[in-house]
């Protein structure tokens, strides 16, 4: 099954826990799955328990949860995000005054991203964040600017109504069951593979996080969730599409985002997901699962309790399933959630910036003595009896 290696092995994991191997995660597991058709989908009220493969059997190890997180990852392009295309057949890089240029080719196609490039004063190598309309990078990190109309522009469109546009569809014409997050996602590992390739940037290429809130929120978090080399995974207000479980949605009478309404929105779920819009207790995971692809690396998250829309309690009840997997795993530290008093994006005051701080100083900094216990928010009540679906013992 998947092998173990060290923590820095991806710049943000924990000492003693398997390190990410390949772009997916779950890459180091050899176990190959076999996607269900949508027909062949049980239906299931709770959210899925994580550590039961869609086989029944059960994860015991931590080996067997990076096997697991192969099988949530392909289970969340088949029927979530769409498809992440492979990279691409050729990759050439250059930096030069602060702007990374990739040139790209595959199946007689071309395709050229630039991407502007900030880094603090001083020698580095600096961790750096893929900076979706977050505002200024934090002290002592790099700021690579993928802000939205970067995205929309360059990458994949994504105004209201359904339809793949965009030079990533140019590029993969037979990618059209793939949202637009996941195209951006994409975009963003080949940033990473230019900046693997070049110097002079001064970045720590073991150190990649994204930043932004709202919909640039759930962008960040795609990038990092599905690229291991992402050292940490932070978002702001994603909501829906993210942190909000798609069953918990579903079941308040109150007006929150639910995958009917995200669906028709906009391009940002893949084509398979519609089919999910009335019967979303046929989804095989939930976001609490895909949100635990992130382990063994950090995960941080802001959300605001009067965030109507963004449905506050699905997001906790998501985060709180979240974290007592991180629990089960030996990493309960490891998970930061700011569910401040207050609405969309705003800025959560002072308790947010403390909890980022921290983490970046822990887990990009390599600031050891600083601790992230206890940073996780408990302004509702988890209702297991209600949601959990099996036991999440202890993983060795």
């Amino acid at each position: 099954m998947g092998g173990t290696g060290g923590a820095d092995a991806g710049g943000g994991g924990v000492a003693g826990t398997p390190g990410p191997s390949g772009e997916l995660p779950g890459s180091a597991c050899a176990r190959t799955f076999t996607t269900p058709t949508f027909q062949a989908l049980p239906t299931n009220e709770k959210m899925p328990d994580p550590f039961t493969f869609l086989d029944g059997s059960k994860v015991m190890t931590k080996d067997d949860w990076v096997c697991r997180q192969k099988e949530i990852s392909q289970l969340a392009q088949a029927f979530i995000y769409g498809p992440k295309p492979p990279p691409p057949e050729s990759l050439e890089a250059t930096f030069s005054g602060g702007t990374l240029t990739v040139n790209m080719e595959s199946g007689g196609r071309s395709w050229t991203l630039s991407v502007n490039i900030t880094t603090p004063s001083g020698d580095g190598p600096f961790p750096a964040m893929f900076n979706v309309d977050a505002g200024g990078a934090p002290s002592g990190v790099a700021s690579i600017a993928t802000g939205l109309s970067w995205l929309t522009s360059n990458v994949a469109a994504a105004g209201s109504g359904r339809g793949a546009r965009g030079k990533f569809y140019d590029f993969h014409p037979g990618s059209t069951d793939t949202g637009s997050l996941m195209a951006w996602a994409w975009a963003a590992s080949r940033i990473i593979d230019g900046l693997e390739k070049t110097t002079g940037h001064k970045i720590d290429t073991r150190k990649f996080y994204g930043l932004g809130c709202s919909r640039n929120g759930k962008t960040a978090a795609t990038m990092a969730l599905f690229d291991q080399r992402m050292a940490m995974i932070a978002m702001q207000s994603p909501g829906s599409g993210t942190t909000s479980g798609w069953r918990i949605a579903d079941a308040q009478t109150g007006s929150v985002q639910t995958a009917d309404q995200i669906f028709d929105e906009t391009t940002w779920m893949g084509e398979p997901f519609g089919q999910f819009g009335n019967n979303v207790n046929k989804l095989p995971i939930d976001q609490h699962e895909v949100l635990a692809l992130a382990w063994p690396r950090p995960l941080l998250v802001r959300e605001g309790t009067n965030d109507s829309w963004n449905c506050p309690v699905c997001v906790y009840t998501t985060l709180k399933y979240t974290k007592l997997i991180y629990e089960a795993l030996g990493t309960p530290d490891g998970i930061g959630f700011t569910q401040y008093n207050g609405g969309h994006c705003e800025s959560g005051g002072t308790q947010w910036t403390t909890t980022q701080n921290a983490f970046i100083q822990k887990y990009l900094l390599g600031m050891s003595s600083v601790s992230t216990a206890g940073m996780f928010d408990e302004k509702f009540t988890f209702d297991a009896t209600r949601w959990q679906d099996g036991d999440l013992m202890s993983i060795p």
